[in-house]
């Protein structure tokens, strides 16, 4: 079957990055898919689908006019016409809603947030089958989102690369790095977490300079965060490193992972941190809300109060070093249990029947 994909963009993220896995997959089990960026933004994915040998096609170079973009895909789909339409996050998603429409082309549309915009409800009776990044977003696409449940399946986007990292070892005397990975946009909550690395060195000044707090990623909050950075006198205990093209390289050095978010859907990068053996502190939100089991495998913090429980987890975890390596130990082993590689392909082999359902004699 020809599964034509639409990503919005190829910007780092976590969606983005799951495409090589997402393709790979779907070509065992007998697809060719072919890959279409509606524009470029950063293209911190690119490099993923380059060293999985995955051609790709840009729409654009930047973001233009809505209509412009929907008759270039148009022509493309007319062109080489595919079986089915596969989006991918909120733009490219409505683009190909339309497209489907217009074409007669069963749409297939990945959720990979638990948040409600205009640009995924529009359209939302034209895709044929949602498939949820994890089983928080297929709850919230049936409740919040009012879609049937025989048009839901889920498809946990994490798969759990080999490794044995160990979890930190940690002495409550030495330096704790900190560090999240993801674009530095809103979402992510990250102004809230060097207001709380902030509290915490006032209230706790014995351990002010023991700690660290790194963050591995780009994006529009730059220069927010470092004025933030600035205006606190932070600039010896936060980092902003920028995109990292070896993120197993950076999870390595540190003792904790953190993840403030407003809203995520399966999360990969909390899922990594996870794999390698690291605690996280997070929101509940996502899959991490599954995940992230505190008193097992990590910390919460409570969305309304991240600066304050920030600065409570940390003196938490400064009173009781140990913390860290029995958190990170049960985080593994979550992540072999629910995240392993045949479970990946055995979800794919299940959406690939409902595929074959849509079109009939493919």
């Amino acid at each position: 079957m020809k599964i034509h994909y639409i990503v919005t963009s190829l910007e780092t993220g976590g969606a983005e990055f799951a495409i090589p896995d997402i393709v790979k997959a779907l070509e065992q089990f007998g697809h060719q898919v072919d890959v279409t960026a509606c524009e470029a933004r950063d293209m911190g994915a690119a490099p993923y689908l380059e060293r999985a040998g995955i051609p790709y096609r840009l729409i654009d170079t930047k973001r233009r006019n809505f209509f412009l973009a929907l008759f270039r895909i148009l022509r493309l789909l007319i062109k080489n016409r595919p079986d089915i339409i596969w989006t991918s996050l909120s733009r490219a998603t409505l683009l190909g809603q339309l497209a489907g429409k217009i074409l007669n082309i069963p749409v297939v549309s990945w959720k990979n947030s638990a948040s409600i915009r205009f640009t995924t409800t529009a359209g939302r009776p034209i895709t044929r089958l949602w498939v949820a990044d994890s089983s928080y977003v297929a709850r919230f696409l049936h409740e919040k989102m009012n879609i049937p449940p025989e048009k839901i399946t889920s498809w946990p986007l994490y798969v759990a690369a080999p490794n044995t990292h160990p979890a930190p070892n940690w002495n409550g005397q030495t330096l704790l790095h900190i560090g999240s990975t993801g674009r530095l946009h809103e979402v992510k909550n990250y102004p809230l977490l060097i207001e709380g690395l902030a509290l915490f060195r006032e209230r706790h000044p014995q351990w002010a300079d023991l700690v660290h707090l790194s963050f591995a990623g780009d994006g529009p909050q730059r220069a927010e965060l470092e004025a933030l950075i600035q205006t606190h006198g932070l600039k010896k205990h936060v980092s902003l490193k920028g995109f990292q093209t070896d993120v197993p390289a950076f999870l390595s050095t540190l003792q904790l992972y953190t993840q403030p978010s407003r809203y995520e859907g399966m999360c990969l990068a909390a899922h990594e941190a996870m794999n390698m053996s690291l605690p996280v502190v997070a929101t509940p939100v996502g899959e991490m809300r599954n995940s992230v089991q505190p008193g097992k495998t990590g910390f919460l913090l409570q969305p309304d109060r991240i600066p304050e429980t920030f600065c409570e987890t940390l003196a938490e975890i400064f009173q009781n070093p140990g913390l860290l390596h029995r958190y990170g130990e049960a985080a593994k082993q979550h992540i072999e249990r629910h995240y392993s590689r045949e479970a990946f392909l055995q979800r794919c082999g299940q959406i690939s029947e409902r595929l074959h359902q849509m079109v009939p004699g493919k």
